[in-house]
């Protein structure tokens, strides 16, 4: 049976659940939280919930998760690429070299990679 929480959590969405489905959500939201017991975990939980929600409803495909992962991951390494290139350029201004990996949130060796010295 689900919680008051989750249905307060469900919102107008539990209107367009079935039971069934409503139970499904309390199933996976239980599986979710022992997942990512971390307080610090909360936006997994979130995310992971609400995917468990679109499914139920038809919103989004496992096809979906994959593109939206994709394109997740590019952007990451988008995002490493020009920090790391930020560490560099910092390093070269006088930045001794593990503060400016640090400060960049790059990986020291990384950045000595990028700097020719591995």
């Amino acid at each position: 049976m689900p919680s008051d929480d989750l249905m307060a959590w469900l919102g107008p969405a539990a209107d367009e659940l079935t039971a069934e489905q409503i139970d499904l959500v309390a199933e996976a939201s239980r599986e979710i939280d022992e997942r990512y017991p971390d307080p610090d975990e909360q936006p997994e939980r979130d995310a992971a919930q609400s995917a468990t929600v679109q499914y139920l409803l038809g919103e989004t495909t496992p096809e979906d998760a994959n593109r939206a992962l994709i394109a997740a991951r590019l952007a990451e390494a988008r995002a490493y690429a020009a920090a790391l290139q930020v560490a560099v350029m910092a390093h070269r201004s006088g930045t001794a070299e593990a503060a400016a990996a640090r400060l960049a949130g790059v990986d020291r060796m990384s950045l000595r990679k990028a700097l020719g010295k591995r």
